[in-house]
């Protein structure tokens, strides 16, 4: 059955809202270690590219699904938002220390990354349903 446009867009949202969720429990759990371990800058930065790639994974696995449909399209929207968000966040918290190409730069892998966990997604077999007697 095709997916209307609300459908498609309920799904980027909710895919976009655990995405979200993922990177502030992950922020709170980096901030502990950061006040018990006193983690390095550059650690820091790994730690923040592994929370974005993890939660556009998450995101998109929930609002594509295994078998689903327009995965690709539907997987780098949801990246691109996800990104876009992430830094519209940063500069409203009075952070001002970033490149435009930089940012473009990390929009343009987070839309390659979800387009490409969408594709591989929507390209699997459905799940099948036990049957429940």
């Amino acid at each position: 059955m095709e997916k209307t446009r609300k459908q498609v867009c309920l799904d980027i949202l909710k895919g976009l809202l655990a995405a979200v969720g993922l990177t502030l429990l992950m922020m709170a759990v980096v901030a502990a270690l950061i006040v018990w371990l006193r983690l390095s800058d550059s650690l820091l930065t790994g730690l923040n590219q592994v929370m974005k790639v993890l939660s556009i994974l998450l995101g998109t696995a929930l609002a594509v699904g295994r078998g689903g449909r327009r995965g690709f399209v539907t997987g780098a929207t949801l990246a691109m938002l996800y990104m876009i968000l992430g830094y519209a966040g940063y500069v409203l918290l009075g952070g001002s220390a970033f490149s435009v190409g930089e940012m473009l730069g990390e929009v343009l892998i987070g839309a390659a990354l979800g387009a490409t966990c969408g594709a591989l997604l929507s390209n699997m077999p459905e799940r099948k349903r036990r049957r429940t007697a």
